[in-house]
């Protein structure tokens, strides 16, 4: 196999067989369907020793089990890989061992180094039958591979180019499983990248977010002309969206993840009160799917306001224009997010001509304390004036901020202030910031 080092730049660097072995049962679990836990075992004085494990197995480490009273002692010494559809009946295995840590079927793949069997990788899951024969067959042909890891002085380059360019060990497996797994197992950030992947892609499948609603007012009525959409995510321990959007990117599932919450979002359409907008963020990636076209397409666009982040790069603002051309033919309008939050902004205003320029909270967070702030908001509002657009201020906290904002002639703004992110049902849209500090404005 010529050009190893093209794919996986970095294969001749001596590697810790620790980590390397953590990688191969990080991936071994995320390889074969139906796996729930993994574990790389070594043979010493008569038991078997898990060094590395992950998944339902990730607690055992340094578990010793006797070895000629378990199937991956059976292993070792058979040179064979082992296959069992349940502890429970199986005489091969330790089916106190295996009730201890949870496991009910396995494959145990003896690790050849040297012309000797040193240990196993242990792939498990919690119910019987889990794995089949090309199972088994997959792992055979990684069994080489995963046997040049436990050598920490090896260079990994060339033996992974043999164990790669090896003839096929017969019975079938799945070549592209194999290739992706070598590659993750080579370069931790693949792995990272894969579970970032699985974890984002698991929460698209079981729609483990939900929208809330925080209320846009005009600062000289008081009244709720819309509300912006937001998304909060289910999954534990908390993360911030901020935080699910990034890794849906970083993971190549960033258009995806922003698609299906603005599909749960606009369910919520038909329930805001008549006349008021929805405002909904969507990446330059995102309006370029070919699905947002259809999931808009049953609704009124003159009730949607499409934001375009300050943080998102757009590479050709012509074709931007071109893709949004139809939806602002259609009603919706164009609002530029967090302004002032950095230049890429300014860039997004003089490029697309927005119809709502939107100050960053970080620019109206104590304004009425900063000259600098204020400047930079007053030439903001100017420039609004001049182009038609209107200026929405976010991060509303205290009411000497929503003085200079209504002072420099900002016509609306969102924060805590005004009102919380909520349930649209928890919302009082007749007067949208309920007992509002704005009552008593423009009287």
């Amino acid at each position: 196999m010529s050009g190893v080092d093209a794919p996986f730049p970095g294969l001749g660097e001596a590697v810790d067989p620790l980590r390397v072995m953590q990688r191969v049962v990080d991936e071994a679990v995320a390889l074969v369907e139906g796996a729930d836990g993994a574990a790389v075992e070594l043979a010493d004085a008569g038991a078997m020793t898990y060094v590395a494990a992950a998944g339902r197995l990730a607690g055992s480490v340094g578990l010793r089990l006797a070895a000629d009273a378990s199937l991956s002692g059976l292993a070792v010494r058979a040179r064979s890989v082992l296959r069992c559809d349940d502890s429970e009946t199986d005489q091969r295995v330790d089916r106190e061992a295996c009730r201890k840590v949870g496991v009910r079927s396995m494959i145990c793949v003896p690790l050849i180094r040297a012309d000797a069997a040193v240990g196993v990788l242990k792939i498990s899951a919690s119910e019987p039958a889990a794995f089949d024969e090309r199972d088994v067959a997959t792992l055979r042909r990684l069994a080489d591979f995963v046997g040049f890891v436990i050598d920490a002085a090896a260079s990994l380059s060339g033996a992974v180019a043999s164990a790669l360019s090896a003839e096929p060990l017969g019975g079938g497996g799945d070549e592209a499983a194999i290739a992706r797994f070598v590659a993750r197992v080579l370069v931790p950030a693949a792995s990272r990248d894969a579970q970032a992947r699985r974890r984002i892609r698991q929460v698209i499948d079981d729609v483990a977010f939900f929208p809330v609603f925080q209320p846009v007012v005009d600062l000289a009525t008081g009244t709720t002309v819309g509300v912006e959409a937001l998304t909060r995510f289910t999954p534990t321990p908390p993360r911030g969206p901020d935080c699910w959007f990034a890794d849906a990117h970083a993971a190549g599932l960033g258009p995806e993840l922003e698609l299906a919450t603005l599909r749960v979002a606009l369910g919520h359409l038909d329930h805001l009160p008549g006349g008021l907008v929805m405002a909904v963020n969507l990446s330059p990636d995102a309006i370029a799917h070919p699905d947002l076209a259809s999931l808009t397409g049953g609704i009124d666009l003159g009730r949607l306001t499409i934001e375009v982040t300050e943080h998102a790069a757009v590479d050709d603002y012509a074709e931007l224009r071109r893709l949004l051309a139809p939806f602002r033919r259609s009603g919706a309008r164009l609002a530029v997010d967090d302004t002032g939050a950095g230049f890429a902004s300014f860039s997004h205003i003089i490029q697309l001509a927005p119809d709502i320029i939107k100050l960053d909270l970080n620019l109206t967070r104590g304004i009425d304390l900063d000259p600098v702030r204020r400047s930079l908001a007053t030439a903001v509002v100017a420039f609004a004036a001049d182009t038609g657009s209107s200026v929405v201020a976010e991060g509303i906290e205290t009411e000497p901020e929503l003085g200079v904002l209504r002072g420099l002639g900002i016509s609306h703004g969102q924060g805590y202030l005004l009102g919380r992110p909520a349930a649209l049902a928890d919302l009082d849209l007749r007067s949208p910031a309920g007992a509002s500090p704005l009552a008593h404005v423009g009287r």
